[in-house]
């Protein structure tokens, strides 16, 4: 009996180095830092609910992730690593975490807002000196003020 041939068609793999200064790197390469800054933030604050507030110190913590899983730069695990250990550790997919790092940036952008606006704020009140440095008699503007 002769043997069945396979009928599916080999998918031919796509060479893009030809492009040259325009080639792109895949996405998971891509995305990795998202992926690595979405699980250090995570990971940050699950140990400050642990700790507690006061007993944790965000300089000390990423000095030691960095011990632990490097800089983003040096690559140390892969994507699929890291994306093996969000799924154990929080129970997060690839989609997740991207959501993640996105709402994450919306809210450094809303507080980075919220400070310029205070600051302007701020710097109005201090041009001001007879708001700051005057003292109000209340007594006097109850008796302009009509009934």
């Amino acid at each position: 009996m002769a043997a069945n041939k396979s009928t599916k068609a080999q998918a031919a793999t796509v060479d893009d180095s030809t492009m040259e200064q325009f080639k792109i790197e895949s996405f998971d390469v891509r995305k990795y830092n998202t992926i690595f800054y979405s699980i250090r933030d995570l990971y940050g604050r699950e140990s400050q609910r642990q700790l507690g507030s006061d007993n944790f110190d965000w300089k000390a913590f990423k000095l030691q992730f960095e011990i632990c899983f490097g800089r983003p730069e040096d690559c140390r695990y892969t994507t699929e690593q890291l994306l093996n250990f969000a799924k154990y550790k929080f129970n997060m997919s690839l989609e997740d975490l991207l959501a993640y790092n996105r709402k994450s940036w919306e809210l450094r952008k809303r507080r980075e807002q919220q400070y310029a606006d205070m600051e302007q704020i701020n710097s109005v009140i201090q041009h001001i000196p007879e708001i700051t440095n005057s003292h109000v008699n209340c007594y006097q503007m109850l008796d302009q003020q009509p009934y």
